[in-house]
């Protein structure tokens, strides 16, 4: 495309750590390799709002390992493999959230001629013998972006794993989840508008969104997802953020909530996942994780919408 620009900007500072950007006409995109390979901005250029949350109390950091989740965790959309909660399994620990997030991405620009623009990122896990590979791609009229991955383990056996698209949504009262599910079950011990243990309860009661006065914290998986897709919409703004993905990879959805409960934030996670919520030990115990065989290679995309309504 002659005489046009590129859309990647290299050079981008977040609370003193490296970012790059990728710029488009509709979508302003910011990757932070060196914190844990986060997609930290969406941001809808027309309307200004960035459909990401960020955490308005933690900076941008470099992460590391040994460092606690909860405590340097700004937001974003992370990659959290092979597990969610720390464990230990046949003589390994795994680290709260997974490896993934815990130190730099290696990354290189593959495309941006003007048209579109391609980051390529990847990182080893530490815990199992496993490479994460992701090319997040964004072309110039596009509304959409494309988050394309591949799992490989580059081991002599087979590894259990779970991974979660771990999505923080900035929300607003009035802010509304749509899920292709009937049905939702409570997860423990968070004790929201639904108490753990009270079963199977009908999603479209639950799909408002408390305001941060409630003071609750909601955690939720689905049990019977039709599709695979999630979205959440903010009439206040007339925006909303679909994320489409493989049901046949990523067969729950967990979705975690404060409306000023935990740590007195306001945001909602929603996290396709391989497995049920809990660690990968607890995956593995009751036979709800999944596993790549030794040499093979899990591929798939998701694709995050942003739409006007």
């Amino acid at each position: 495309m002659t005489g046009v620009s590129g859309l990647v900007d290299r050079e981008v500072d977040r609370d003193g750590v490296h970012a790059i950007a990728l710029r488009g006409t509709a979508l302003d995109v910011v990757v932070c390799p060196d914190a844990g390979g986060k997609i930290l901005d969406l941001v809808h250029r027309s309307t200004g709002v960035n459909l990401l949350w960020r955490n308005p109390r933690v900076p941008v950091q470099a992460t590391h390992a040994g460092a606690p989740f909860d405590d340097v965790w700004c937001g974003g959309w992370d990659e959290l493999f092979p597990t969610d909660q720390s464990c230990e399994l046949d003589g390994t620990s795994y680290h709260d959230h997974g490896d993934l997030w815990i130190g730099p991405w290696e990354w290189a620009v593959e495309q941006d001629d003007g048209d579109a623009a391609v980051i390529y990122l990847r990182r080893y896990s530490a815990s199992l013998p496993c490479l994460m590979e992701r090319w997040v791609s964004l072309d110039r009229d596009a509304l959409q972006l494309r988050v394309r991955y591949r799992l490989s383990n580059v081991g002599v056996r087979p590894v259990p794993f779970v991974w979660n698209v771990h999505v923080a949504h900035a929300i607003h009262p009035g802010s509304r989840v749509h899920l292709p599910a009937r049905t939702v079950a409570a997860v423990p011990p968070y004790a929201g508008r639904v108490l753990p243990g009270d079963g199977d309860v009908p999603w479209t009661d639950l799909s408002l969104l408390p305001g941060p006065d409630s003071g609750l914290t909601e955690y939720f998986v689905t049990s019977d997802l039709d599709d695979g897709w999630c979205a959440v919409t903010h009439p206040e703004h007339g925006v909303g953020l679909r994320l489409t993905f493989d049901r046949s990879v990523f067969p729950r959805i967990w979705l975690f909530a404060a409306y000023g409960g935990w740590r007195g934030h306001y945001f909602l996670l929603t996290e396709p996942s391989t497995g049920a919520p809990g660690s990968l030990a607890e995956n593995v115990d009751a036979g709800s994780g999944a596993e790549l065989a030794a040499g093979e290679s899990l591929e798939t995309e998701v694709l995050a919408t942003v739409f006007t309504e």
